[in-house]
């Protein structure tokens, strides 16, 4: 039996076009010169011949196995212009036995005598790869130059009258701003992505389909349905949303070959070339998210729905000083918390304590710290210059080799440990299991430090303070510090933008570092600060009694005075005042529940305790020591205070 095959592909130009008709024709005009017919076609219109995944070819090899004899093609450039593979095939007909005519180039695979075969492939091969040069020197030069005309992202359209103007598609751009600002509160691709199918925002596909047919095109792209996650990345990854244009990010090495990513430095990269949807500042505060999710495996937050207010906008950046891990958010008593999550799951075995610490506490503690480094972040803005960003990086390092030896330090004490415990277990073999209770439990807390170092080494590794840029972070902190002193509170931008990390220690007490090196400018200490704050509570609510004629006092009283005056209100939270000046001498405990306190001093006794106690809060200021009276001198940790 015998077939004819034919192929047409963009390969060709004008002056070599034949249509696949005319091949027919040729091909069935020299089989009838030669007394033969053909009796079925293969053919591939609009396929490369470079490449030999071709359906027609592939079906052609197939039916070789069958029925098929005898293959007619026009010439060499149909059958292939993959040099070496078209010999390859020459080869392949010649060992099944099955006759190959090429009339153009005067082949029969029966007569294989010709010698210029190898040179007519080349030059077939030669061909594609010509065209493709002056085509990738074509676009190469547009891209030199940001005249390519692409395909916008999702968000972005051309301009009717004008196809080389970008212009923003606002209900568009309100999809992409959300998608930043739920990933900056705190979700992930898969939440995004679930968020935005519910809510019935069409997909990137949807919009690119419903633009073509406006326009008039027939499209066979496929059109997602739903968001997926790596549509969530695409617009996170993509600073096109930021005004740069980007070409020239994938290029192939060979004809037809795969796409490979172009190192940045060697794109072509053009800035503030179309109208952005997204600040800067707020792109790279993304990339830093990612890049810190990455590193530290956050998974978002977890149990909330989106459109719900987030329970736990310290999530990303709180962790336990011990074992390192994360804090994870809990709730009792209507009270919201965070807690070590080893300890929360694993229990006091694999980390020793709850380090346990209120939302409500952690927030003030930030607010305090983040006043107190304002004018001292103003200062830092005026005289920064790349002195200051060389001695940042010097202590930085002096920071690491700290962490380093004490790591270092630590593991040289569980050697010990070991040895300690192989001797004791060898001295008294009797008493095994309490040997090994007693040693695992002081095996797992230098273990548990030692974690906790290699996670800070670890964090300090890759910190963002190293950058050329990071005056301009600065101005931008600043603002955010500025907003926040004006608010009175923080959102999840402004701790993702401001904080780097914040590590409770066992009393419940954070350590907080903010970024650019802020943490360096102001001493703080959220115990002492708890302190003055209680104390000066302490010396108001003397001051109430003192001034109250009525000669007895109570729990409400008090209560609703230090309300007005803008402490926290609670009638619970006096009583330990209340102990503290019974204690002092000035209150007594009464029988009558309508007046439950007397007051037992006169106003200038409790003048003199209250001066005397003024001076204790000084002294304990400079000194930073805590006065026996204070509240966090009775109680170890903020808990019971």
């Amino acid at each position: 039996m015998n077939a004819g095959y034919v192929r047409l592909s963009r390969d060709d130009d004008k002056k070599n076009y034949v249509s696949i008709e005319n091949q027919k024709l040729i091909i069935n005009q020299y089989a009838a010169e030669h007394g033969e017919v053909i009796d079925r076609w293969y053919e591939d219109d609009g396929v490369s011949g470079y490449i030999f995944d071709r359906p027609g070819f592939q079906e052609l090899m197939a039916a070789l196995e069958k029925d098929i004899d005898t293959v007619y093609v026009k010439d060499f450039s149909r059958l292939g212009r993959h040099n070496a593979k078209v010999l390859l095939l020459l080869d392949e007909f010649q060992e099944r036995g099955k006759h190959l005519i090429v009339i153009d180039d005067n082949y029969d695979s029966m007569d294989s005598s010709d010698d210029t075969i190898g040179i007519k492939t080349w030059f077939n091969e030669r061909y594609v790869k010509d065209t493709s040069k002056k085509i990738k020197r074509a676009i190469g030069a547009r891209q030199k130059e940001g005249t390519l005309m692409t395909q916008p992202p999702f968000g972005y359209r051309r301009n009717e009258k004008d196809k080389s103007l970008l212009e923003i598609v606002p209900r568009e751009a309100e999809y992409v701003k959300l998608v930043y600002d739920l990933y900056i509160a705190g979700s992930g691709y898969r939440k995004i992505a679930n968020h935005l199918t519910d809510q019935g925002v069409p997909t990137p596909s949807m919009v690119r389909h419903e633009r073509e047919l406006e326009e008039g095109h027939i499209t066979k792209r496929a059109i997602a349905a739903r968001w997926s996650d790596s549509m969530i990345k695409d617009l996170l990854d993509n600073d096109f949303y930021v005004g740069t244009f980007r070409l020239r990010k994938r290029a192939r090495n060979t004809v037809h070959g795969k796409d490979k990513r172009v190192p940045k430095e060697e794109q072509c990269i053009f800035e503030n070339h179309h109208p952005a949807i997204i600040d800067k500042a707020t792109f790279q505060l993304v990339q830093e998210l990612k890049e810190k999710r990455n590193r530290t495996n956050y998974r978002g937050s977890r149990g909330e729905w989106i459109g719900s207010e987030i329970p736990n906008p310290f999530g990303s950046v709180l962790f336990c000083k011990d074992c390192g891990k994360r804090l994870t958010p809990i709730k009792r008593d209507r009270r919201k918390y965070y807690i070590c999550t080893t300890y929360n799951t694993k229990g006091r075995r694999y980390c020793s304590k709850a380090h346990l610490i209120e939302e409500a506490d952690l927030m003030e503690d930030v607010l305090t710290y983040i006043k107190m480094c304002r004018n001292a972040l103003c200062e830092v803005i005026v005289t920064y210059d790349m002195k200051d960003f060389e001695a940042d990086q010097k202590s930085v390092e002096e920071h690491k080799e700290e962490l380093q030896n004490s790591i270092t330090e630590t593991k040289e004490q569980l050697k010990v440990l070991f040895k300690q415990k192989v001797r004791d277990l060898a001295n008294a073999p009797g008493n095994e299991d309490i040997i090994n209770e007693s040693y695992d439990s002081l095996q797992q807390d230098i273990m548990s430090q030692i974690h906790g170092l290699e996670m800070q080494l670890s964090e300090l590794k890759t910190t963002t303070l190293e950058t050329p840029e990071v005056k301009d972070k600065l101005q931008n902190a600043l603002a955010v510090v500025d907003k926040i002193i004006a608010g009175g509170i923080l959102d999840r931008r402004d701790i993702e933008l401001l904080i780097d990390r914040i590590v409770v220690d066992e009393d419940g007490f954070p350590e907080i570092r903010l970024k650019y090196g802020l943490s360096r400018l102001i001493t703080y200490s959220p115990a002492e600060e708890m302190n003055r704050r209680e104390n000066t509570i302490i010396y108001t609510a003397m001051k109430l009694v003192m001034e109250d004629d009525r000669g007895y006092t109570s729990a409400k009283f008090l209560s609703e005075h230090l309300t007005e005056l803008g402490y926290k209100k609670s009638k619970h939270s006096v009583l330990p005042y209340i102990e503290l000046m019974k204690e002092f001498g000035i209150l007594e405990a009464a029988e009558n529940p309508l007046k439950p306190y007397t007051i037992v001093k006169s106003r200038e006794e409790i003048a003199s305790i209250m001066a005397t106690f003024h001076s204790d809060m000084a002294s304990d200021s400079s000194n930073d020591s805590i006065s026996e009276h204070s509240l966090h001198g009775i109680a170890n940790d903020r808990r019971h205070a």
